[in-house]
């Protein structure tokens, strides 16, 4: 007689968890769309940075010139533990469940089916947006804090393209003064000089966009005839990104990306909801830069064998059960930190 499969299995519920849909972001399918899983709890990053050097010259009977290694250096970090969780209680399986019909029939072991993928949607979809929020941070900040229960640590990924005009009158984009074109090819050619890339995505807060297109001279750049130095013709996106237009003469295209996250950490008592792109920033970026999502190993324990395992895997399933009253856990794991390897490869501004 065929041994009978188990839902709470992790085989099964890995299964379950591969026919889910997952959550699509700006950040992680535009630039961190390169997902790497590593065997260990510690991931090696190379963080590179290169430079002009040219090749020197030697006279033939002298021979060939050493010249030293250089480029990147490898980082070792480790990646924080995302491990939300959802109970099961008996009167999850016997009762009634929200949309469904009164005279359903369902059996307590269908909805518990229908409540495991539920549950495991709900918890993919936190830890989405926790990457989500994890990749904006290493943009906008070059650091990602790590806080929570028993953790409080900040990964720096030692960031330095950056300025701050909001304390300057004369250079803040919401002063008549500002040269806003003028900053955006400076610091795009900052990025070709330091970066080695040609940034081509500009991504900004929605009062900065607003505050772009109100500008008398951006106006009038689209206004020329004859020439097709750039294009505005704002519309939605998925994900909750607008395409606002294009800089042609710099190859950059201008968006704004409306996304918010709840901040429950930093006040308890009073939860916020804050935009991924802060208030008052814009960042120039490159598709062609080298980014990364990397997943450290899960260590689970085994009920069945009483075992430790360790998985390398980008989300890890576990369940247990408890007594008094009588409840099970579903548990999602995910060990993931995105990592910007080419440090210099774009920018951020605060505009005002």
């Amino acid at each position: 007689m065929p041994n009978e499969i188990s839902i709470y299995e992790p085989r099964t519920m890995g299964k379950v968890i591969r026919r889910l849909a997952p959550v699509r972001t700006f950040f992680r399918t535009t630039f961190f769309n390169k997902l790497v899983t590593f065997p260990t709890k510690s991931v090696d990053v190379d963080m590179k940075k290169g430079n002009r050097k040219l090749a020197p010259f030697v006279n033939p009977k002298v021979g060939g010139k050493t010249v030293p290694n250089s480029g990147y250096q490898t980082n070792t970090y480790t990646p924080p533990l995302l491990a939300p969780n959802k109970i099961t209680t008996i009167d999850d399986l016997m009762n009634r469940q929200p949309g469904e019909t009164l005279y359903s029939g369902k059996t307590p072991a269908e909805r518990a089916v229908e409540k495991l993928a539920e549950d495991f949607m709900e918890l993919q979809e936190q830890i989405a947006r926790r990457e989500e929020w994890m990749c904006a941070q290493a943009i906008f900040t070059g650091k990602i804090p790590i806080i929570g229960e028993g953790v409080n640590e900040e990964i720096d990924f030692d960031f330095t393209n950056k300025t701050d005009y909001s304390a300057d009158a004369q250079k803040k984009w919401t002063a008549g003064t500002s040269k806003k074109i003028q900053d955006l090819k400076a610091w795009r050619k900052e990025v070709q000089k330091n970066g080695f890339v040609n940034c081509n995505v500009c991504l900004m807060a929605d009062d900065v966009a607003e505050e772009f297109l109100n500008d008398a001279t951006v106006q009038k750049l689209l206004d020329v005839k004859g020439y097709d130095l750039a294009t505005i013709k704002p519309r939605e996106l998925p994900n909750g990104v607008t395409y606002i237009g294009t800089l042609h003469g710099e190859g950059l295209d201008i968006y704004s990306y409306n996304e918010w996250y709840l901040d429950d950490w930093t006040d308890e008592e009073n939860p916020e909801q804050k935009p991924l792109v802060p208030s008052g920033h814009l960042a120039l970026m490159s598709t062609a830069a080298e980014y990364s999502i990397n997943y450290g190993a899960v260590t689970i324990l085994d009920e069945q064998t009483g075992k430790f395992v360790t998985v390398e895997a980008q989300t890890v399933p576990e369940t247990w059960v408890e007594r008094r009253p009588s409840r099970r856990f579903f548990q999602l794991n995910s060990k993931p930190l995105p990592v910007p390897h080419e440090v210099d490869s774009w920018y951020v501004a605060k505009v005002f």
